[in-house]
């Protein structure tokens, strides 16, 4: 899971690399495994929270079944018209070299203009469906035009209440290993409070800790920064 680069950025050298290497919610979990399992992935809108996995997820899942990925970055490129009219439509209307099905990831689709490109992505969806998928990720599907919703099966990255726990409780254990790994030396209560603060924001969180992590210890000091109610109670939870 862990890229050769030790300069990385800790969001991308520990990004998983499998569905089942994501920390979500059970359901999102469950609907993206049966998409690996049948070996298909239909047109997908992923929506939810910044920071919470969608575009991992996206990438998890197309790197599981061998698809040739196209990523586009919706509130720059994609938000041109001679992209989806050109490099877009390029990619998805030939075959790859290895003879794989293809996918087009529109990271941050809701940036995408909905007066233009949105309405063309729909008929491109329908032409080139035997070749490519399309996945898009969105903080707001609302900015999503309904044909395209209607053309996609939607996957909510929201966190129920019940799974709080469980997850925040995953999220320590995974950049406990990343701290350890790294030679950082930790307190539990620290680092529970970083994660209390930005929770369920998983890649604000990474990126908190390889900046905290320079100094090669995260301890009581970063407390003056974060949410120090409650920190014994987690940190309980986390023993």
């Amino acid at each position: 899971m862990v890229s050769n680069s030790e300069h990385m950025l800790w969001v991308e050298r520990y990004r998983p690399q499998k569905v089942s290497e994501c920390i979500l919610p059970a359901a999102t979990i469950a609907s993206a495994q049966s998409f690996v399992d049948t070996g298909s992935i239909p047109n997908l809108i992923l929506k939810g929270p910044a920071g919470t996995g969608k575009t991992t997820l996206a990438k998890a899942l197309c790197r599981e079944l061998g698809y040739t990925v196209m990523t586009i970055n919706g509130s720059n490129e994609g938000r041109l018209i001679d992209t989806l009219r050109s490099k877009i439509m390029q990619f998805a209307s030939t075959m790859s070299m290895e003879g794989t099905r293809k996918c087009v990831i529109l990271d941050e689709a809701d940036y995408i203009p909905a007066d233009t490109v949105q309405p063309a992505l729909r008929n491109f969806m329908e032409e080139f469906h035997t070749n490519c998928s399309f996945i898009m990720t969105c903080n707001f599907p609302n900015r999503i035009i309904d044909p395209l919703h209607s053309r996609c099966s939607s996957i909510d990255f929201s966190i129920p209440a019940e799974e709080k726990q469980d997850l925040f409780k995953q999220v320590f254990i995974r950049v406990a290993g990343i701290l350890k790994e790294n030679g950082v030396e930790y307190d539990k209560g620290a680092v529970a409070a970083l994660i209390k603060r930005h929770f369920p924001d998983f890649r604000r969180i990474l990126n908190e800790l390889q900046r905290y992590s320079a100094t090669g210890k995260i301890d009581e000091g970063i407390l003056v920064n974060h949410i120090e109610s409650g920190i014994d109670k987690l940190v309980e939870i986390l023993s």
